[in-house]
Parts: structure tokens; sequence; C-alpha cells
């Protein structure tokens, strides 16, 4: 018996389509961004186009047909092993399939082998977006709606508590329900409570500089502290002229207090905190005074909260993100930060190259304003480009995995990380283009130029000369003598390919920085400092 089952695409709120046709086997890529609070389902129909025989022939001669191949899996641009395999469909005509994927956000890559051509037809009740790199991205630098809505649950619990904050009966309800809702589950007996909950002040504290604009008065700052009940020093916490008067400390200027001074000074501080804590405690408390002064100031918070709400709300979860605390992993929006990208772009023109030559393409050094997670990418068209990331301060130059950076933490230094890529043309010249770098990272700031553009003219000295055979093996020396310090990168190459080389750059005798290679050796970056120093290579 045989199942026919007839397909309405029109019945779907959303149809995505991608048809391409080549002469060659090069395997096509797409990309599916898709971020819903609900389970999703998508129809996925794939069309092949191959080469059938035209003079008929067994069924075992039909079956060695060349078939198209299609393989879904997850993705992520921020980790180079493969992904959970979803779907493979292998067909010479056409086939469709079903993806069900879970709450949440999800990238998936699409990967086409045809020999022809081939066609994709997604239907979805959900938005999504399908498409080529430049296509997806974007949306990537958005929260996910998981996100925005853990983050408008808790700002919403936040205005209960402040709109109840003179309601005897309701503010304790308030702030329970703020507890639980900023709380991530499973959370609540465990020793991390009391971290978490540092945390979240800790975030609502920017939220409420942010939000001021200026800093914050004293008003602001004693209203957060009843409203959170943390004593902890805050931020430019400093003595207020609305709290005390200016007196005049010349006296003590320059001057040891004595034992008994210094007794006096630690009985006042413990009588001042004990005042201070009361009266906090007391601004708690429905129908006194310092309640309705909170109350009052509060309501001048939320007013300009409300303003811009979603913001605000998703700033005080990102805050919370930002302190690295283990108990934000526990949260289930936590799962759509794998997926979450910021990223910049730098591109280069380069001109005609003719054959076998080497030249370099891109060389830039990118300040790090903080410990992050950095991905570079080059989109190029030259059939030979490798990228070099250098750490300035050690010059160290980051690993490579598959020929390509690999992703990984770039701790903030002081110089910088010199980016470099070099290109080889081969047997056939390179037309003039254009050359990208794309730096992706989970958030910004992103690394950014230590100056203002990107520069792409270089000057270059080039020496050739023959090699003498020597029992120390040494190809050449050559004297360096710098007027003006500048960043230089250093290649060496041989007319024997397989040749070992070892490119060393010496001060006074003592390695400075060394790199071997097979026939050819690149040093991607060098400081080369103004002094009568002589360097040697």
């Amino acid at each position: 018996r045989n199942l026919y089952v007839f397909h309405k695409p029109h019945t779907y709120a959303y149809n995505y389509q991608k048809t391409d046709f080549k002469s060659t086997d090069d395997q096509v890529f797409y990309y599916l961004l898709v971020d819903s609070l609900m389970p999703t389902e998508i129809l996925v129909s794939f069309s092949a186009l191959v080469c059938w025989d035209d003079t008929g022939g067994t069924k075992r001669e039909c079956s060695s047909i060349s078939k198209g191949v299609l393989v879904v899996e997850h993705f992520s641009w921020k980790c180079v092993t493969p992904g959970e395999l979803v779907l493979k469909m292998h067909t010479s005509a056409t086939k469709a399939s079903v993806l069900n994927l879970p709450v949440g956000r999800h990238i998936l890559l699409f990967t086409v082998s045809s020999p022809i051509g081939h066609h994709i037809h997604l239907c979805s009740m959900v938005p999504c977006v399908f498409g080529e790199e430049d296509t997806v991205m974007p949306g990537l630098e958005k929260e996910s709606y998981r996100f925005i809505e853990q983050a408008t649950a808790i700002l919403k619990a936040v205005g209960n508590v402040i709109n109840n904050f003179s309601s005897e009966p309701e503010l304790p309800k308030a702030l329970k329900e703020l507890e639980l809702t900023h709380y991530p589950p499973g959370l609540h007996g465990t020793g991390m409570a009391e971290e978490h909950f540092k945390v979240f002040n800790s975030a609502f504290w920017y939220l409420i500089k942010y939000v001021l604009g200026k800093k914050a008065p004293y008003s602001y700052k004693f209203a957060f502290r009843s409203f959170t009940l943390d004593f902890k020093d805050i931020e430019d916490d400093t003595v207020s002229s609305e709290s005390c008067e200016k007196n005049s400390l010349s006296s003590w200027q320059n001057r040891t207090p004595t034992s008994e001074e210094e007794t006096a000074a630690l009985k006042l501080q413990a009588i001042w905190r004990g005042t201070y804590a009361r009266k906090v405690l007391n601004s708690r408390k429905p129908g006194t005074k310092e309640n309705a002064n909170v109350k009052e100031t509060l309501q001048k918070l939320w007013t300009a909260i409300e303003l811009n709400f979603e913001q605000c709300a998703v700033m005080l979860l990102r805050e919370m993100f930002k302190r690295n605390c283990k108990t934000i992993e526990k949260f289930p929006c936590y799962e759509d930060e794998w997926c979450k990208i910021s990223f910049a772009d730098y591109a280069v023109t380069y001109a005609d190259q003719p054959p076998n030559v080497w030249f370099v393409v891109f060389r830039e050094i990118f300040l790090v304003p903080e410990d992050m997670l950095i991905v570079p990418k080059v989109h190029t068209t030259i059939p030979s480009c490798k990228l070099h990331v250098v750490d300035n301060d050690t010059l160290e130059e980051m690993p490579h995995v598959f020929f390509k950076v690999a992703p990984r933490v770039y701790p903030k230094n002081k110089k910088g990380y010199t980016f470099m890529a070099e290109a080889r043309t081969g047997d056939l010249p390179v037309a003039a283009g254009r050359w990208r770098l794309r730096l992706i990272g989970s958030h910004s700031p992103l690394p950014f130029l230590s100056r203002e553009t990107v520069n792409n003219v270089y000057s270059t000295k080039e020496i050739k000369d023959y090699y003498i055979p020597n029992d120390r093996h040494v190809m050449f020396r050559y004297s360096v003598k710098v007027t003006a310090s500048h960043i230089a990168t250093v290649q060496v190459q041989t007319s024997k390919s397989d040749v070992f080389i070892k490119l060393q750059v010496l001060d006074n005798e003592e390695e400075i920085v060394s790199v071997t290679g097979k026939g050819h050796a690149v040093i991607p970056a060098f400081n080369f400092l103004s002094n009568e120093t002589l360097l040697s290579s």
C-alpha cells in the first residue's frame, strides 16, 4: 500500500524558498534563525536537480544516479565543532520532512550538495530568517524572545513592589513575588540564593544610575537601600551635603590621631551605622514618614523607567548576566546565549596581483577593552589567504584550527592585538577585489581599532639572493637600523618548497621572536623600536 500526502504551502503563515543552479559539486550553505516562545514545527522540502540517463536502464543502474544531499545541524559561530545533526535527506527528485524544535532560539546550518542545482522550500507557522550569513547575523544581535520575556517579568515585579511600597498587606506579597521572579528555577533552598540576591541588587543599582543619567542623589541611594535592604557600600557612595554640614578638615591634615580619638571615632561610627540601619528598616514600614519619602522617590524612578520599559528590563537582566554568577545559568533563557552574537566588519581593497607573489592584505592593531570571546572570520575570494592574530604584549600568536584562527577568550592587555592577513597568488593572477574581516563576539563592546580608519597601503622592501651552503646552516643575516618605531611583517620564501626554515629576529644575539615554516615563514607583526640598537634577522 502507498500513502500519498498532498501538501498545501499556502496554508502556512510563512514560506521561505532558496534555489541555486550551478555546474560544480561545491557545497552551498544557508542559515535558519528560529526564535519562538512555543515549540516550532517547520516543514522542509528539498528538490535536487541531477543528471538522469535518457536511455533508461535497470533498477540497479537508476540507483547509481548521483543524488542531492541536504544536511541540517545546529550551529554557532562561536564553536568550531559541528553541531547536533537534526535532519539528513538524500534524493534525486523531491523529498520532504518535518523539523520539530523546542522553545527558544535556534540557529540551523543547511548544507546542500547537488550535481546541477537544488530548491529548498520551508513552511512554518512562526516567522523565521532564512538565507546567507549576512541575512541571518543581524537578527542575532537582538535579545531572544525568552530573554525579553524573563526581563519583562522581573521589571514588572519591581514595579509591583514600588506601587505597593506603602501598602502594609500588599508589600510582603509583592516582595515575595519579586523574589520568585528574579530567582531562577530550583534556586530556593540552595547556598547560591544569597549570591544571586547580591547580583540582582548590583544590577538594579546600575539601572537606577542609568535612568537618572547623572550621579544618583542621596534620596535615591536611601530608597535603593530601603528597597533591597542592602547596606553594603555602593559605587560612588559619598557623604552627601544633604545630610551633613561641610566642615573644614584642615586641622586634621598631616596628623596621627591618638588612641582615645580612634576609640571615639569607632564609637561614633557604630552609633551612626545603628541609627542609619534603623532609619532604613523604619522606611520599610508603611505609615511612617520615611516610608512615604521613599515611596515618593521610587515613584519618580518608576515613572522614568516606564518611558522606556523594555529597554530598561533588558538592561537589568543583561547586567545580571554580566556578573558571571553561576545562578544565571539556571534561567531557561540562558540556553539562548550561545546563539547571541555581536559583530563588526572591517573591509579593505587590494590591487591586481601577478602570479606567484606573496602580499599583505590587512594589518591592524585592535584594542580589547575587557576579557572577551572573539571569533575572527575572513570573507575573501583569494584562493590562498591566511589570518594571523598576535598578542602584542607577549608576541604570542593565537592558535589555528583547520587553518583558521580558533575562537577563544582574548584577555585585556596593554598593547592590543595585531590582526594580519597574508595571501599568495599561485600560478594564476588574482584580480583586484575586496577583503573583509568580521569580528564576532558574544556582546558589545567589541575590539576597536587603535586608529580612526583602516589602512591598506603598505611600504614593501624585497630582497632576493642565493643561498650558499655553510656549516652553520644560516641562509642569511641582515642588520636593520630603525629610524622610526613601526610595526612590520617579515616574510621569507625559498624557491625549493620543501625546505624547512626558521626565521628569527635577534637583539644583540638574543632571540626576540621566531617562526618556522616549510618553504615559507612569516612573522606576522613585530614592533621595531626606534633606537640605535641593531636588529638582525
